[in-house]
């Protein structure tokens, strides 16, 4: 491929997962300078253009995170860690003019890359597939509100990238007049910042699916930057009495690993002590010295200042809560408290609330869950197991749900009949609970858990994919029908709908239940308190 004013590209092929129809495929392609020395920090830069051909044929290094650590250091030719602001470009037909799907991984802001996320399910239909990396931890998020360390460098990224697409994106067969914004987790909150910032122009994309997050969530903003940033630069080894400026110009140039490092043990001790909420480096802020996000995307639904309407999908998995249910248990198991009968009736929903960054002091948002997700013989047991179901619910709700649903609602206001709305509750063989890790300590399973969704979108290990058993082929060809169709024609659409999937029309509905068997919902709010629910209706069944 030849993208004019830059330069050649060399690609390579894969196969689709069920046709084994023909990809060609473009790994790694940057979008931007590399982001080191007096970079660091700063806006991106567009690429420079080069000489000859170069090989994408294989992934970008990930963006820096102390989980990919062995990938930089120890090398006798150690690559720039500071160089990973690439696409990857995967499509059927590079002379056609396909829809665009760009997605924008998730990883709390501070890990993940693209290459765990792969078109072998999403090209069996006729679209082109861009997935995106941009800085993570404080090197795309830490702020101090001037022009040295300015805040939402990952989010300009995001821009530049769509920019990117938007001038190139015909030379691999796409369509740059129907691009589709999607993401999961953290993805889906920086779409969200995306779409109310007055930075980003309308046309770099057309419509949006916000899979598992919203904006407003507590895990989302960093509400003091400035003592953030302090907290890591003193850590990682600044004068504990240096001045800002001073403290900038040491951040400007630590040692990478060594930043990444105190941000990540910071990160740790702040959730220990004081909650989510009070965690800093990696979150988007407001008042950016660019004026990127002037306000967050909630102040802007509040005061009813909505970009132009756009079409959305947006929707969570039904066990949401289990995710961060194991962050929690650990906590609480560390300190002892769980093995309290006493705190565990009395205290821990409370304690729970605040970890999770929902702090209420008077005690109604504990009384309302009290009365909402358990029962007088849970609540009496002083056992975390016989709470796990409610807990389950309540961190889901107060992390993603709610403020997913929030989203829609607003969107719903601002573009009548472009909203549609659904729960993933498909449980097939395949789980990412525990990402990899031991959970056979639990005293909980993870249900539909948090990404499980993205197993039918994309081949899981990337790496090495798994062959789906046939019910599991049969909802990843569902999922990759509702996901395409949306980004072709604005409407969900499958063969394998039994009744129309309508669009939100009114304050919590209608949705839809992806499941073996699809169904229609009409009050979102259900979902809140979904694990306990159905606890308890299999509670009264055995009773009988």
């Amino acid at each position: 491929v030849s993208l004019p004013e830059l330069g050649a590209l060399r690609g390579s092929t894969s196969a689709g997962a069920w046709t084994g129809r023909k990809i060609y495929q473009f790994l790694g392609v940057h979008y931007a300078q590399p982001t080191g020395g007096a970079n660091r920090f700063k806006p991106p830069q567009k690429v420079l253009p080069w000489q000859g051909v170069k090989d994408a044929t294989r992934h970008g290094l990930p963006c820096p995170q102390l989980k990919q650590i062995s990938l930089f250091t120890g090398k006798a030719f150690a690559p720039d860690p500071e160089d990973c602001l690439t696409v990857s470009i995967y499509s059927t037909d590079l002379a056609a003019r396909k829809p665009v799907m760009v997605f924008v991984h998730g990883g709390g802001f501070h890990e993940g890359c693209a290459k765990n996320q792969t078109a072998e399910y999403l090209l069996e239909r006729d679209v082109v597939l861009v997935t995106v990396q941009y800085r993570l931890g404080p090197l795309g998020f830490l702020s101090t509100g001037t022009e040295n360390i300015p805040g939402n460098m990952g989010l300009m990224d995001l821009k530049l990238a769509l920019e990117w697409v938007q001038e190139h994106i015909e030379r691999f067969g796409g369509d740059p007049g129907s691009v589709t914004l999607f993401g999961q987790s953290a993805g889906a909150a920086a779409i969200s910042a995306l779409i109310y910032s007055p930075l980003v122009p309308d046309g770099l994309f057309h419509r949006v699916i916000l899979q598992s997050a919203g904006s407003s969530s507590p895990w989302v903003w960093d509400t003091q930057p400035i003592a953030s940033a302090l907290e890591i630069a003193i850590r990682a080894g600044c004068e504990p009495n240096a001045t800002l400026e001073e403290a900038e110009r040491f951040l400007a140039t630590v040692d990478i690993w060594t930043l990444l490092r105190s941000f990540f043990d910071l990160k740790v001790e702040k959730t220990v002590a004081k909650g989510l909420d009070h965690v800093g480096g990696n979150r988007l802020v407001t008042g950016d010295f660019h004026g990127f996000l002037p306000k967050s995307p909630w102040q802007c639904m509040q005061e009813g200042k909505f970009r132009k309407p756009l079409t959305m999908m947006a929707g969570v998995t039904k066990h949401e809560g289990t995710f961060l249910l194991t962050t929690v248990y650990d906590h609480f198991k560390r300190t002892g408290q769980l093995d309290d009968p006493e705190f565990v009736r009395y205290h821990l929903v409370d304690a729970v609330n605040q970890f999770l960054g929902a702090h209420d002091a008077t005690g109604a948002l504990g009384g309302y869950e009290m009365r909402t997700l358990f029962n007088g013989r849970e609540l009496s047991s002083g056992s975390f197991a016989e709470l796990a179901d409610g807990l389950t619910d309540l961190a889901g709700t107060i992390l993603i749900k709610a403020p997913l649903l929030r989203e829609a609602q607003a969107n719903a206001r601002a573009n009548p009949n472009g909203t549609y709305l659904y729960t993933f509750d498909y449980a097939g063989e395949k789980s990412r609970f525990g990402y990899g890790a031991d959970t056979s300590h639990y005293p909980f399973g993870g249900g539909v858990h948090h990404s499980d969704d993205k197993l039918y979108l994309f081949p899981y290990p990337a790496e090495q994919p798994g062959q789906l058993n046939e019910k599991d082929t049969a909802m990843a060809k569902l999922m990759v029908d509702l996901w395409t169709s949306f980004a072709t024609g604005g409407v969900p659409e499958s063969n394998q709908l039994t009744e129309k999937w309508n669009p939100m029309s009114a304050y919590a509905g209608p949705y839809l239940h992806i499941d073996r068997r699809l169904s229609v919902g009409w009050n979102y709010y259900e979902e809140f308190t979904v694990a306990s629910d159905e606890k308890h209706r299999r509670s009264k069944e055995s009773s009988v």
